[in-house]
């Protein structure tokens, strides 16, 4: 953890600086408290809860703006929503408050790897943009129809696309279609499962498709029904235990079979002329959005295609010029004399750097093999095919160990171990020059071991190097320190 008030590293039991003696309680709970807010954000998450985990990682963040733990996860859940330009912002400012060692890297490195995936992502927004614009412009039923075209075009596009979800199943529901509604609704309830717009639409289409006030008119209707019928039966009754007049027998009524028959015959004509127009139609009206669904999966899997053959043309346009350098190869093999003492180190990384080459290796080892390759002095190696092989091997090594090695050197640092530090740190600046950190705490290294030419040679070569580092504004107390006045 570095002191909020003069940057300086300070170990994670402490409550004081060293350097500027500055209080860090206050600082620490505000850090613990975000951590809170993260892991709460982390757990909702973890169940869908996508609508409370933005709301506690937004407060960890309104706490601690630099907790990039938290704000690398709102940007994941903002992605998971259909929310790209919210997720992608976040990243890049994680990656801004945090340049190394950031998740965020890999994050942005997926999201530009797929370049198909993001320009179908950018198509599903102007779609959903181009439904909302419909909607302002105008508020008549075709544009309902085209704004429901559109936003069908975008969830086919992005099936997370959570706004483009709930504003479909809105106008669905407007229009009635609570049917369809209710699938587009459940599609974005398995999204964020907490989320109150989509909850509040699914209940405004239970209330229209279950009403308690029809239901109690009907409860009414029937007890009418109910008690007229029962005073029919009394008075049928009465008559005919002879309480009111004489009992006649009833004739057959005619008129309940002429009604029968009307009855059957106005339901065929309902069938005819209302029924089946309507499933017509809304088969009609499946098939055009399945036929647009296909039509826009069609497109990309179009550009998906274009995208490989590229690909494929390109990796065709290699292999010919591998083909043509391989038949200028000589296929007599050429003889490679080296000399005795100078290439041992040499031979020995080698041996090293083939057990790295497809095993799996301890960190351990991948510091030991990159110490090898920077003690080996490239100006005693005559022999042109042993430098290549050298800067082949530095290639693989140093990108792999770089942090670790300054990880390393580093940890040896904070247990006193200096000239060990020294060691590792000399190596890390070899592997990454422009490792500020590395610098610095070479530096500091050396002034620990009272070396002070050395210790101001690294100062100011950090200087030098990176200008702009966030370390540049010890360096004058360092330097002081070392005797120099300048």
């Amino acid at each position: 953890m570095n002191c909020p008030n003069c940057g300086a590293p300070v170990p994670s039991k402490k409550m004081v600086c060293d350097s500027c003696g500055a209080d860090l309680t206050v600082y620490k709970k505000i850090i613990r408290l975000s951590n809170v807010y993260y892991n709460k954000g982390l757990e909702k998450a973890k169940v869908r809860n996508l609508s409370g985990a933005i709301d506690d990682l937004q407060r960890s963040l309104q706490i601690n703006k630099k907790n990039t733990d938290a704000r690398n996860l709102l940007g994941l859940v903002y992605f998971e929503t259909g929310e790209v330009v919210q997720a992608l912002s976040e990243w890049v400012i994680s990656k801004n408050l945090q340049p190394h060692e950031n998740e965020a890297d890999d994050l942005l490195q997926k999201v530009q790897d797929n370049p198909v995936e993001l320009d179908t992502l950018n198509q599903a927004v102007k779609k959903y943009n181009q439904a909302v614009n419909a909607l302002h412009e105008y508020s008549d039923e075709r544009n309902d129809d085209m704004a429901i075209l559109q936003l069908r075009k975008a969830v086919s596009m992005h099936g997370n696309f959570l706004k483009a979800l709930q504003l479909l199943g809105l106008l669905l529901l407007k229009n009635r279609e609570y049917d369809k509604a209710l699938k587009y609704l459940n599609r974005a309830k398995e999204i964020d499962v907490s989320n109150p717009i989509t909850l509040r639409y699914i209940a405004q289409i239970e209330e229209e498709t279950y009403s308690p006030d029809k239901k109690n008119k009907n409860e009414k209707n029937g007890r009418q029904n109910s008690d007229i019928t029962g005073s029919e039966d009394a008075g049928r009754s009465q008559k005919f235990f002879g309480l009111s007049g004489s009992y006649k027998e009833e004739k057959p009524n005619v008129m309940v079979f002429i009604n029968l028959l009307i009855g059957v015959l106005i339901g065929i004509a309902v069938v005819y002329y209302l029924v089946i127009p309507t499933k017509e139609s809304k088969i009609r009206e499946e098939y055009d959005a399945r036929k647009v669904d296909y039509s826009a999966e069609i497109s990309s899997k179009t550009a998906l295609i274009t995208q490989h053959e590229s690909t494929i043309a390109s990796l065709n346009r290699r292999i010919d010029e591998l083909e043509t350098q391989l038949a200028n190869v000589p296929t007599e093999p050429e003889i490679i004399t080296v000399g005795n003492d100078m290439y041992d180190g040499l031979f020995e990384a080698w041996n090293e750097y083939n057990k790295l080459r497809g095993t799996d290796y301890s960190d351990d080892e991948l510091v030991r093999v990159a110490m090898q390759l920077v003690a080996i002095d490239e100006n005693g190696i005559e022999n042109e095919y042993a430098k290549l092989l050298l800067a082949d091997m530095r290639d693989y090594v140093y990108s792999r160990a770089a942090r670790k090695v300054y990880r390393s050197g580093k940890n040896a640092f904070d247990g006193g171990d200096y000239a060990e530090a020294a060691e590792k740190l000399e190596a890390a600046v070899a592997l990454s020059p422009e490792n500020d950190a590395a610098m610095y705490y070479l530096g500091k290294a050396y002034q620990a071991l009272n070396e002070l030419e050395k210790a101001v040679y690294y100062y100011k070569l950090m200087l030098e190097v990176c200008p702009n580092s966030t370390l540049k504004e010890y360096i004058p107390q360092r330097l002081r320190e070392c005797g120099v006045t300048e």
